[in-house]
């Protein structure tokens, strides 16, 4: 019993200067005047840039009855698809609540596009590849400018 009180005692006088150490860190700070702190701003939330390139591939849109009098499936085709770079800088995603529903906000800033299908085909399949070439489509410079996303459950 002597050991446990002894310990308590030791305890109790450490407390305080183990708080002293602590505090000495933020003994030679100086106090901000109201100038000063006008100039400091802060945000919340999370930014992320990115870049990202889509190479080859393709996306194959298909009608699996046919038409009225051909009943045969049929499909077009986007064939070896590129684009890119494609780079977003200042994606923005904040947790909002407007006193009634939590949701997301994402923040897409403006971005710049160029893309290139080199085949755009129709087929009898959504093999890759076949049927006859309709052209291809190229996509240059297309300016998406920025918008807002807003996310919430329901």
């Amino acid at each position: 019993m002597k050991k446990i009180l002894v310990l308590a005692v030791v305890l109790l006088l450490l407390a305080p200067i183990s708080a002293m150490a602590g505090m000495s860190a933020f003994m030679n700070m100086d106090e901000m005047s109201g100038n000063e702190m006008s100039d400091v701003t802060g945000q919340t939330g999370i930014t992320i840039d990115l870049t990202q390139e889509i190479t080859g591939g393709y996306v194959a849109w298909g009608d699996n009855d046919g038409c009225t009098t051909y009943t045969t499936a049929g499909f077009l085709i986007l064939s070896t698809i590129t684009a890119g770079p494609i780079t977003v800088d200042g994606l923005t995603i904040d947790a909002c609540y407007d006193g009634t529903t939590a949701y997301l906000v994402i923040g897409v800033p403006s971005t710049i596009i160029n893309a290139n299908i080199a085949a755009i085909r129709l087929a009898d399949s959504a093999g890759f590849g076949l049927g006859d070439s309709l052209g291809s489509l190229t996509i240059g410079s297309l300016a998406v400018t920025g918008m807002t996303v807003r996310i919430n459950g329901h």
